[in-house]
């Protein structure tokens, strides 16, 4: 080679030298990034098997590109401070990929050791040749490359640097099968980062390289580097390895997403897909605002990097569901990797507390009832008692038994607001005419008199139905005229000086009934208070029936409003009621 040219062009010097750089530049940002809040993982051992690849790829395009001996020799010997810990690196970063845990320390300095070992041999192989017993220089394919004769070291070495190789693939394999999503192409990516430099070293140590004295294995690992960079770069996320998701979480009955640290979907677990706007396979990589219903980002508040819950409503195709949104940071706060949301489904507590809550309001309306309301007429009928006993006089039983026949009506009224809040569970066909019917024939109504001019089947509780008119009948009665004015009024006094038999009228519409009275009505200034519990401008009202009336609608689903008559009465109109176009059996009207 006496009097060839120091410099050289071969076909793989340039690629090599351009991947060593991008390999070196790519680690020293990976690097940086690591002492950032937002800390990239995986980012160490990214960078460190980056510069190491970077390294013996470059030392090697440089090796190539010269002809000198002595520097040929020198390079090759430099790279090996990237080619020995490369095997380890790639081990130990597929190691936490795979959530597999070597906590001996023992087992990693042993395994460290070796790569220390083998850059000391090559430094001193002229000593020794255990590395390499020969070396010479090849000209026979247009360029001069550096030939070695490996010796048993370097055989050692193979062994050593292969069998972590296949270690670490079967890991990744049984990964494989375990794992999806992202966490699925990460893997892939790694297996085959994995398995090319197997199928070069095999190739180069074979001697079945094309030009000998070519290094394949430097090539191959520029592609393990290159899965690894991949891997961090794009998905930048180690937030649960995937076989601690399939055991933790693949299986909960509780929706659970996985977001990195800028609020990315990295998984989601087969609960979450549900809630998710769009197909899962697209949903990964995608901002969670791009993913999720509205109501749900609402409730991440920008995705808080603290623990913290919230509950919020979103519509389903079951309806309407109560979640709460729970979020825990991945990491800790000098190490966040990410956050896991986890949606709970709490609809029915949600429910039991809405009817706890209801029932409490009503125990407090017992409470007043009978501290306020009982205490009255009782205080009444033991004054009348003493006021018997002394005189003898008659008069006063009468007025006692008013009084009992109030707290009668009062308790009466009390049990069945106890039973309003109870969900309607005998829903029937039901006429109209027959339920009024029975209704007005349980109340006292006087010289009043009932006009039914529905012909109409309707669904409903028949029971709840007649209690509804039972009420609006006794608060028509009642203060429909003074002449029928009794001391047990339940809603708003309207009476008048007129003794004119009242009549109240049943009757259908669009869609529901109505029922309506010809007395003097109610003022327009109190219709919107008359369904109030405890509303009342009678002495003797408990202010519970009308309010009834509205509770049964309610139950029901239907509307009820209050307007005036064209005779000037009150007039309750009901609709939103399902109705049975077939008329019903019935007299047409009847009175009493």
């Amino acid at each position: 080679m006496h009097g060839a040219p120091y410099w050289q062009a071969t076909p793989y010097t340039i690629p090599i030298g351009i991947g060593a750089a991008l390999f070196v530049a790519l680690g020293a940002y990976l690097f940086r990034r690591r002492t950032e809040r937002r800390l990239v993982p995986g980012a160490t051992l990214g960078a460190l098997l980056l510069f190491a690849s970077g390294l013996w790829m470059g030392t090697y395009a440089l090796e190539l590109s010269l002809t000198d001996f002595s520097t040929k020799v020198l390079l090759n010997q430099l790279g090996y401070f990237g080619i020995a810990p490369l095997p380890l690196l790639w081990f130990a970063y597929v190691m936490r990929h795979a959530g597999v845990k070597l906590e001996s320390r023992v087992a990693w300095a042993a395994l460290g050791s070796v790569p220390v070992a083998v850059v000391a041999l090559v430094l001193t192989n002229s000593w020794h040749g255990l590395i390499w017993t020969d070396l010479w220089l090849d000209a026979d394919h247009g360029y001069v490359v550096l030939v070695n004769e490996h010796g048993v070291a370097f055989a050692g070495f193979i062994v050593y640097a292969y069998a972590l190789i296949l270690f670490g693939c079967a890991t990744l394999g049984r990964t494989l099968l375990r794992s999806d999503g992202i966490y699925r192409k990460q893997t892939l990516a790694l297996l085959g980062g994995g398995l090319v430099p197997t199928v070069g070293g095999v190739v180069y140590v074979a001697g079945l390289s094309p030009v000998p004295g070519l290094n394949i294995p430097v090539l191959a690992f520029s592609v393990t580097s290159g899965a690894v960079a991949w891997s961090v770069f794009r998905h930048r996320l180690f937030t649960l390895v995937p076989v601690a998701w399939e055991s933790a979480v693949e299986s909960m009955h509780d929706a659970a997403l996985v977001l990195d640290g800028d609020g990315r979907v990295i998984d989601v677990n087969p609960a979450g897909e549900q809630f998710l706007s769009l197909p899962l396979s697209d949903a990964y990589g995608r901002s969670v605002v791009r993913v999720l219903p509205a109501e749900i980002v609402d409730a991440l508040d920008g995705v808080p990097q603290s623990d913290a819950e919230t509950e919020t409503t979103v519509p389903t195709d079951d309806g309407e569901r109560a979640l709460l949104v729970e979020t825990t940071p991945l990491g800790d706060e000098a190490n966040m990797t990410g956050t896991l949301v986890l949606l709970r489904d709490v609809t029915e507590r949600v429910e039991r507390e809405r009817r706890l809550e209801r029932q409490n309001e009503r125990l407090d309306e017992f409470a007043s009832v009978v501290s306020h309301d009982l205490r009255n007429p009782l205080t009444v009928a033991r004054g009348y008692l003493e006021l018997a006993a002394e005189t003898g006089d008659e008069e006063y039983f009468e007025r006692i038994e008013d009084a009992h026949d109030r707290m009668e009506n009062i308790i009466e009224d009390l049990l069945t607001l106890a039973r309003e809040g109870e969900t309607l569970t005998d829903v029937t066909p039901v006429a109209l005419r027959t339920v009024a019917q029975e209704a007005w024939d349980g109340t006292v109504v006087g010289d009043a008199a009932l006009d039914v001019r529905a012909d109409r089947t309707i669904a409903a509780d028949r029971g709840r139905l007649r209690q509804l008119f039972e009420n609006l009948f006794r608060n028509a009665v009642e203060h429909g005229s003074t002449g029928n004015q009794t001391t047990s009024g339940d809603a708003v006094e309207h009476g008048s000086e007129d003794d004119d038999a009242l009549t109240v009228a049943v009757g259908a519409l669009d869609g529901g009934f109505y029922v309506e009275d010809d007395g003097p009505g109610i003022p327009e200034s109190e219709r919107a208070d008359v369904f109030e519990r405890g509303y009342t401008t009678h002495e003797n009202g408990t202010g519970f029936g009308l309010p009834i009336v509205k509770t049964i609608a309610d139950a029901h689903g239907w509307s009820v409003s209050l307007g005036e008559s064209d005779a000037g009465g009150a007039r309750f109109e009901f609709t939103g009621v399902e109705t049975d176009p077939e008329p019903a059996n019935a007299e047409q009207s009847t009175s009493d």
